[in-house]
């Protein structure tokens, strides 16, 4: 019994020393690795870099410990919600519409994108890829190419749509796609790798612009003169979009 006790009693003071000693946890597609330094990138990835086909240039780090991105979200979440109101008998569709996107947005992960560029074998050929990860928790996602892109804002229906190779972004968009509340001349494109894009896609102000597997497509609200607050909206969505965990 007193043996049994002492093991316990072991255990519990191994996990809470361990725990103590933790610096860095990171968070790899459901699966926790824990460090007792501050290890570098390569590290990080050394494990899991060649058990499967990652597809590297829309991998990404972020850091988990930022809590002002879910009072953003609330108060994004009440801007979309009056939103609903307002349209709810004015006109039903786009009503439904903001009704999606608001669920979308309330069901995305989210945390702090950093950045570095995510690639194994830089990381090990050049140190300024191979950067060290201070004390904190991180997600890094990681997966093989993805052949959707996400589409939302302004659009009839938000979520997932096929990607489309070498297609200009306009391709994505049209007034099939749209609302009455879009932004019709641009495309907001968040690209894998995390940079963003403003692209103008309307027929007499386009630029060619492809769109890397695994982007996010936000058409932005048009602002009316007397409605300031669609520019807010566009913003919250906006910033929260680039810290959302693939």
């Amino acid at each position: 019994m007193l043996t049994s006790i002492l093991t316990r009693l072991s255990l519990l003071t191994s996990f809470a020393f361990n725990t103590a000693i933790a610096s860095v946890t990171v968070t790899i597609n459901q699966e926790q690795y824990v460090f007792a330094h501050e290890p570098r990138l390569v590290e990080v990835l050394a494990p899991i870099a060649n058990q499967a086909n990652w597809y590297w240039p829309s991998a990404a780090l972020y850091r988990e410990d930022d809590i002002e991105l879910e009072e953003k979200r609330k108060l994004l979440i009440i801007s979309i919600s009056n939103l609903v109101q307002r349209y709810q008998a004015e006109d039903p569709k786009i009503a439904k519409s903001l009704t999606q996107l608001q669920t979308n947005i309330t069901n995305w992960r989210l945390a702090k994108r950093l950045p570095v560029k995510i690639d194994y074998d830089l990381a090990r050929m050049i140190n300024a890829s191979n950067p060290q990860l201070p004390k904190g928790k991180y997600i890094l996602s990681l997966s093989p190419r993805i052949n959707t892109v996400q589409l939302f804002g302004a659009v009839k229906k938000t979520g997932e749509i096929p990607h489309r190779p070498h297609a200009d972004i306009s391709e994505y968009i049209d007034n099939h796609t749209l609302t009455d509340l879009a932004n019709k001349d641009m495309v907001i494109l968040i690209q894998a790798d995390g940079r963003l894009i403003e692209s103008p896609a309307a027929y007499w102000n386009k630029t060619h612009q492809e769109v890397m597997p695994g982007s996010q497509l936000f058409v932005p609200f048009k602002q009316p003169l007397f409605k300031p607050e669609f520019a807010n909206i566009n913003r919250q969505i906006l910033t929260l979009a680039l810290s959302r965990v693939r």
